[in-house]
């Protein structure tokens, strides 16, 4: 098998894989935004939904959750591509793989505040193993040796 280029198209397994992958994604980042809402609305009250909307995109409380939604936004754009890269693909699944495997350390933000919706959120936790399944499925970058 050759090696994917930069301008090798993806496969439809790969196109699917990560159609799967998104989809993934999309579901675990509902439920961080349901989960995270209850925290904010435990702290500050309940906020009408159309005022959460506004919130969710301009309050800093919410920021953690921006590599998740542009990484959302990135797996769309590469499949609107014609066609799309193999790379790109394999890049956009080593993100999610990177992203979603974290271990929270001191600088990471997404890292702690994901592990914590992991252990105070059955949902999430459900979540995390569906985004897991998606990425085995994904072709990724070989993992560097040890």
């Amino acid at each position: 098998m050759t090696e994917p280029t930069e301008t090798t198209p993806a496969s439809a397994a790969q196109i699917a894989a990560l159609k799967a992958l998104r989809a993934a994604l999309l579901a675990q980042h509902k439920v961080l935004i349901d989960y995270d809402r209850q925290q904010y609305e435990a702290v500050f009250g309940a906020v009408p939904t159309g005022r959460f909307v506004q919130l969710f995109t301009e309050d800093p409380w919410f920021r953690w959750l921006d590599p998740v939604s542009r990484l959302i936004v990135a797996l769309d754009e590469w499949q609107e591509q014609e066609p799309p890269l193999a790379e790109a693909g394999i890049a956009l699944a080593d993100e999610a793989a990177r992203l979603f495997r974290r271990t929270g350390g001191e600088e990471d933000e997404f890292g702690q505040r994901y592990l914590l919706a992991l252990q105070k959120s059955p949902e999430a936790g459900m979540g995390q193993s569906q985004v897991m399944a998606a990425l085995r499925a994904t072709p990724q970058s070989p993992a560097p040796d040890a």
